[in-house]
């Protein structure tokens, strides 16, 4: 299986929904892992519901590796669904946490390489993109990278200079095969011919624009009627097709 690392410039929305979104929509175990600097606790507050998570996640990866113990990531993950094969492994619960975890990264990059190369799917939401130290770790082991950006002139503009970095991190990758954008809302007011020229990138998923179906990932809403029938469901579903 792939490792797909999922990033974007500051202020961009939906890293984490198209994470989440790619995650439930392949055939087979996945993980999805929180890789994000911030303490947000999106998906366990939001599309778990408020679930908790105490005990687990990279905190418990990171206090497993300073005691030299085996690293449980079983007992670490959250399951997003009833059948078990969509996992979720999170982040960080406190302010500081990562900067404590930073001697881990290594560590986690190779259990995750480790994990995809024995058959589960692995999805990285990596957050914001503010550091090319904070992700090339996560890069190395990335078989594929999905920048995700708005496409608004503001959007664009500052998810230009993350594109470069990722260029020449994915070019120094031994690993990584494809580098491509993901577009929140086409045609606000840029289309995808426009914003690939741009940036010398495919566009390999175009999200529409839909809170209320979005809110569904981000917030555990109710799923709207005919759900599966959703444009933003059918573009992961079409997505994970072609990735198969």
């Amino acid at each position: 299986m792939t490792v797909q690392l999922l990033t974007g410039p500051a202020g961009a929305p939906g890293v984490t929904t198209t994470a989440l979104g790619l995650t439930l929509q392949h055939r087979g175990p996945s993980l999805l892992v929180d890789a994000s600097r911030d303490v947000s606790q999106a998906i366990l507050a939001g599309y778990l519901r408020g679930s908790v998570a105490a005990g687990g996640g990279l905190e418990e990866f990171a206090r497993r590796r300073r005691m030299g113990a085996p690293f449980d990531l079983a007992a670490a993950t959250v399951p997003l669904d009833t059948d078990g094969d969509h996992q979720f492994l999170p982040g960080f619960g406190h302010l500081g946490a990562a900067e404590l975890f930073e001697p881990a990264w290594p560590a986690l990059a190779d259990m995750l390489r480790r994990l995809a190369d024995d058959g589960t799917q692995v999805v990285i939401d990596a957050g914001r993109c503010t550091s090319v130290t904070a992700i090339q770790h996560l890069v190395r082991i990335a078989d594929r990278v999905l920048l995700v950006t708005r496409t608004s002139l503001r959007g664009l503009a500052a998810a230009r200079p993350v594109c470069d970095a990722l260029t020449d991190l994915a070019a120094a990758s031994p690993r990584v095969t494809r580098t491509a954008l993901a577009l929140v809302g086409e045609g606000m007011p840029y289309d995808r011919q426009e914003v690939s020229g741009q940036f010398g990138w495919p566009v390999d998923l175009v999200l529409p624009f839909l809170p209320t179906h979005a809110d569904v990932y981000s917030d555990g809403a109710p799923p709207p009627r005919r759900w599966d029938r959703s444009p933003l469901v059918r573009a992961f579903t079409d997505l994970e097709a072609v990735l198969r």
